[in-house]
Order: structure tokens, then C-alpha cells, then sequence
């Protein structure tokens, strides 16, 4: 039997970079985004998961456009920027949910155009040890807050947090405020800091509860007036804010907003009910950028599907960091060992594959679990090294032929990949966001070691 891992101590229009671009990768400023044309939505992966396809604006809004990456600053977080665009109207499949009255949606759902002005803003946070970018991004969008704020947390500690600072600040002022945290099943210091930050948050006005005791909340999302959504690897708590490598994102786009937003209120509503969530049969389309959402609940598999496709239609590299990957011999027809054997696959078709992961020293499980994957993927053609064994590297982030992002909360195990609440964002074919998280991940690769070092 498989046991269940630890957690760890921890659509697009418009791109701002924030970041803790490190001198090593000598990260100034990017050049103006490559045009691209809208896209309509698309059947299969991209069109069936809760938030499918949207399109970038047309070329003409974007030719003034500039990227930018901040060098990091040691002593505070690098100052954030937005730049707004026009953006074009995109069609959005309506939500792919099914549970006891919200049926299943295929990929010839009815769509509903969506041509509002506002502007979309991506923002990469890249989190490095001596600040706390994410902090001062959340904050920001927290005090922004007009109408409401859901956050699903696998952990909240209330000491030293800023983030929770801005969020009861925000209830103050009259916002709504829900938080979901988890209730651990097998690692029973989770629960006890998360009964502690529920108690708290109550005390302060906001609405907080523990999850069910049989289900595992992993993920990291909040989402402010069905607007913006923060996702990726951060847990709120000190350590996880200001001493580990996570990667994020902050979208602000409405549609993405509600996306999120419907699968946070389901999980509200019944946080163990099946949402059976699936992935429609189909490839990724050919060409055009697209944000695609990939929530997961019950035994649903939306990352673990998209990510294998993925992997599928790589054509030059697989750049990858990963906290916890775990090989499982006696399941080969596991979804985990699926994604194992794509990255395996990508290697053999000649493309670069690099794998970065956690030392995990603080976790003997999962170091030990680590270093037989490393093995494994080494053995299998594949270079792996490890961050140091001071330093905790959270992120789960791949970059694709440069050009296409996945992060979020999901580890390459059984628990996390098949049975978890996890919230994951993948950016496909867009170059310029890319590139941010792709000197993020060259910077913890040239700081890494190979197995045995």
C-alpha cells in the first residue's frame, strides 16, 4: 500500500514580472512581447479543465509592451509594476465540474464571450531566501479587496505572517473573508497550528474552518473579488514566506477569478464530496497562447493528465523543480509513474531533461524517497541534482521548450498527484513569462549538486 507523503514545510493578456531575479542570472530587462493573435477556445485538455483557453490581446495592443525583472534586492522585496493592455474578447468553457447537482461539461460545452476592457496582469514571483515578494504581492491585493477573499491553505501560522495581517485588515473593512485549511489525518502538528490560525482568524471576523479529517488540503490559492487569484507553492507561515525557493503567480482576470472561485465554493460547501474532475480526450492545440486552470479534488488527475501531454509534445527541453518525486516500481499504471516515465521518454527523444530536487533533509521519509527517484532518473538518462542541504527548495515548476509553465501545489507522489486538493496553473507557449521562471530555475541548477556531492 502506498503511504500517504508529507506535505512540506510549505488568462492571459498582460504580463508583470516581480521577482527575486538573483545576480547570477543577471536577470534586466526583457525585450517587448512577441505579438500573438487570439486564439479560440479549444476542444480536449486545454477547453475541458475548470478554466480552459483564453487568448493574448492583438498584436497592436501589445507593441509598447515591456518585461522587466528586477535584480534581487537582499534587503526588502523588488518593487512591483503593472502594464495594461487592451486585452481581446475570448470564449470561456463553462465550468467542468460534476458532483450531485453540477453536471459533467464536456468539450462541446456552450461557451459565453467575454469582452470586458479591464486589462489581464500575470505577475511571476519568484521566491528566494531574504525577502518575501509573494508577501508584499498578496498584501497589496488584499488591500485592494472590495468584495471578497477565499483562501485554501494547506497551512497558516498566524506568528509573523504579514500576509494575514493584510487579510484581517481586510475583514475589518468589511470584506468577506472565508478560509478552508486543512485537518490533517496522519501528521497531527498541521492540525494543531491550523486549530490555532482557525481559532484566530474567527476571533478576528473572518470565516475560517478545518477541511475533513479524510480529505488532504495541499493547495495554495486565494482569490480576491472573483478577480485575482495567487497560486503556486507558498504556505503561509515564516519559513515557507521568507527562507524557501517557492515559485508563483498572481493573475488578474476575472474569468479566472471565477474559475477558482466555483471550485473553492464547492470544496466550502462539502470538502470531501467527488467533484470528478477529468480531462477530456484531445492534444494541446498547435499553436497560440493559453492559461489553463488545473484544480484537483477527490481522485481527479487534471495536472497529472495535462503535465503527461505535455511532456508528450515537447520538442527541446524539460526543465523541472520539484520538491518531492517518489518512484513507484509496483504501480506502474499510476499516474505518478506516468509522469516519471514522460520525463524518461523526453529524454530519449534527445530533448534536455533537468531535474531539480528538494534534499528533504528535514523529512527522512521523503529524502530517502528522493534520492531513489534521483537514482532512478539519473540511471534513466535524465541529469538530476539536489539544492543544498541547508536550503529548501518548494517549488513545483516546470518549464517546457521555454516557453510554457506549470506550477503550483502538486508533488510527483501518489497522495498529491491522485487523492490531494491541489491548485495548479499552466502558461502555454508564452516566451516572455517563461523566461522568468526559466533563469529562476537555471540559477537553482547552477547552485545544485549532483547525487553523492
Amino acid at each position: 500500500m502506498l503511504r500517504k507523503a508529507r506535505k512540506g514545510a510549505s488568462l492571459v493578456v498582460l504580463m508583470t514580472v516581480i521577482g527575486h531575479a538573483a545576480a547570477a542570472w543577471g536577470a534586466a530587462a526583457l525585450a517587448a512581447a512577441t505579438p500573438l493573435d487570439s486564439m479560440a477556445a479549444a476542444s480536449g485538455p486545454l477547453a475541458t479543465v475548470l478554466a480552459a483557453a483564453l487568448a493574448l490581446a492583438a498584436p497592436a495592443a501589445r507593441a509598447n509592451s515591456t518585461l522587466a525583472v528586477p535584480e534581487l534586492v537582499a534587503e526588502a522585496p523588488a518593487e512591483a509594476s503593472a502594464l495594461a493592455v487592451e486585452r481581446s474578447t475570448v470564449m470561456v468553457p463553462a465550468v467542468a465540474l460534476c458532483d450531485a447537482t453540477v453536471p459533467a461539461v464536456g468539450a462541446d460545452a456552450p461557451t459565453a464571450a467575454v469582452g470586458a476592457d479591464a486589462p489581464t496582469a500575470i505577475w511571476p514571483l519568484v521566491g528566494r531566501e531574504t525577502a518575501c515578494v509573494y508577501c508584499d504581492v498578496a498584501a497589496a491585493a488584499f488591500g485592494e479587496a472590495s468584495t471578497s477573499i477565499d483562501v485554501l491553505l494547506s497551512t497558516l501560522e498566524v506568528e509573523g505572517d504579514p500576509v494575514v495581517e493584510a487579510l484581517v485588515g481586510a475583514s475589518a473593512r468589511g470584506v468577506s473573508v472565508r478560509v478552508l485549511l486543512d485537518q490533517s489525518d496522519f501528521e497531527p502538528s498541521i492540525t494543531e497550528k491550523n486549530v490555532k490560525a482557525v481559532a484566530f482568524l474567527v476571533a478576528h471576523g473572518i470565516d475560517a474552518r478545518l477541511d475533513d479529517a479524510a480529505t488532504t488540503t495541499h493547495a495554495k490559492l486565494a482569490i480576491v473579488d472573483r478577480a485575482t487569484v495567487i497560486v503556486g507553492s507558498t504556505n503561509w507561515n515564516h519559513y515557507a514566506l521568507f527562507e524557501h525557493r517557492q515559485a508563483d503567480v498572481r493573475i488578474d482576470d476575472e474569468r479566472v477569478g471565477a474559475a477558482f472561485g466555483d471550485f473553492f465554493d464547492r470544496l466550502w460547501a462539502n470538502p470531501s464530496a467527488p467533484l470528478g474532475m477529468t480531462l477530456d480526450g484531445g492534444e494541446i492545440p498547435a499553436d497560440g497562447p493559453a492559461l489553463v486552470a488545473l484544480p484537483d479534488a477527490g481522485q481527479s488527475t487534471l495536472y497529472g493528465s495535462f503535465v503527461l501531454d505535455l511532456l508528450a509534445h515537447a520538442t527541446a527541453s524539460v526543465h523541472a523543480s520539484l520538491y518531492r518525486v517518489s518512484i513507484y516500481p509496483q504501480f506502474a499504471d499510476s499516474a505518478t509513474s506516468a509522469l516519471v516515465d514522460g520525463l524518461i521518454q523526453a529524454a530519449g527523444r534527445g530533448l534536455e531533461v533537468r531535474v531539480l530536487m528538494d534534499d528533504c533533509s528535514f523529512y527522512a521519509d521523503s529524502a530517502e524517497a528522493n534520492l531513489q527517484s534521483a537514482i532512478f532518473l539519473y540511471q534513466s538518462g535524465i541529469d538530476v541534482r539536489f539544492d543544498d542541504p541547508d536550503v529548501t527548495t518548494h517549488a513545483k515548476l516546470l518549464v517546457v521548450d521555454g516557453e510554457t509553465v506549470v506550477l503550483g501545489s502538486t508533488n510527483w507522489n501518489y497522495y498529491s498527484v491522485e487523492r490531494n486538493i491541489e491548485a495548479n496553473v499552466a502558461l502555454v507557449r508564452m516566451p516572455d513569462v517563461a523566461s522568468v521562471f526559466e533563469s529562476y530555475f537555471a540559477s537553482l541548477w547552477a547552485d545544485g549538486r549532483g547525487i553523492g556531492r
